[in-house]
């Protein structure tokens, strides 16, 4: 079993000492149900501010990678240096709608920082769906040590809109797919995803992003099918291929049509 941490940047300490106790119980059942070691875990909770400035950090090294050995024209490049501000000002004002966001460390590590007051905004704070959010930041954690961080966190240049980026979907799903799978065995029953009362603080906001995210559950869902039916169809030792196979990761084309991409699975 890998290390695992909690930091803690903000007042709530009850939250944080409930995903330590739910990263314990949950760890061994992602592993088991993803087939994928977890590398060493963080969970990080922080203030909006504090997620903008990591966020900014981590699309500078990022970005940096994607483009070292690229011959960028003067507007790629007035472009590259924009990102890592723009990155800010979106966490700054999309921090409400995201449950965690994953990164990766100067060192190469994945990171999930999770914004407490987002939690209560989305009605995720009951224990059984802290736990779903608990199990889908392992599993993208354990995607990221899967492929050593060469397909998760996925690129970030060029720049591709989330409708088109196959990779971030089938993460996504992937993801989800783990959460549909071990969280029933983790709290020995099923979840109830229904609708809960959410706080009116940022209601406006949040409505607009929901409109501006309609596509976004179609996506999900397609992506999470996906992975269910590769998994089914090839098993889990030849599913897994994908994070260490290069190429072989799914093309939105292949999301929409996963029997061809299992065809291709090696083995």
């Amino acid at each position: 079993m890998s290390s695992m941490h909690v930091h803690n940047e903000t007042p709530h300490r009850e939250l944080a000492e409930r995903i330590d106790e739910l990263l314990a119980q949950a760890a061994p059942w992602v592993e088991k149900v993803t087939g994928l070691a977890l590398p060493p875990v963080t969970i990080s909770l922080v203030s909006p501010e504090e997620l903008a400035t990591a966020y900014s950090a981590f699309m500078r090294r990022q970005v940096e990678r994607d483009t070292a050995d690229l011959d960028l024209s003067e507007w790629q490049r007035q472009k590259v240096a924009a990102m890592p501000d723009m990155a800010a000002a979106t966490a700054r004002t999309m921090w409400m709608a995201e449950e965690s966001v994953l990164i990766a460390t100067s060192i190469g590590q994945p990171s999930t920082l999770i914004v407490p007051d987002a939690l209560e905004h989305l009605g995720l704070t009951t224990p059984e769906l802290l736990c779903t959010v608990v199990v889908r930041a392992l599993a993208q954690q354990a995607q990221v040590g899967a492929c050593d961080g060469t397909l998760i966190p996925a690129p970030v240049w060029p720049i591709i809109s989330p409708a088109q980026d196959a990779i971030s979907q089938f993460s996504e799903g992937h993801t989800w797919w783990t959460s549909d799978q071990a969280t029933p065995q983790i709290l020995g029953r099923a979840v109830d995803h229904s609708p809960r009362r959410r706080p009116w603080a940022y209601l406006g906001r949040r409505m607009f992003l929901a409109v501006a995210n309609a596509g976004a559950a179609r996506r999900r869902a397609r992506a999470t099918a996906f992975v269910d039916k590769a998994v089914t169809a090839a098993g889990l030792e030849a599913f897994n291929q994908v994070w260490r196979t290069p190429g072989l990761a799914p093309r939105l084309d292949d999301l929409r049509r996963p029997k061809e991409w299992i065809s291709r699975l090696p083995g």
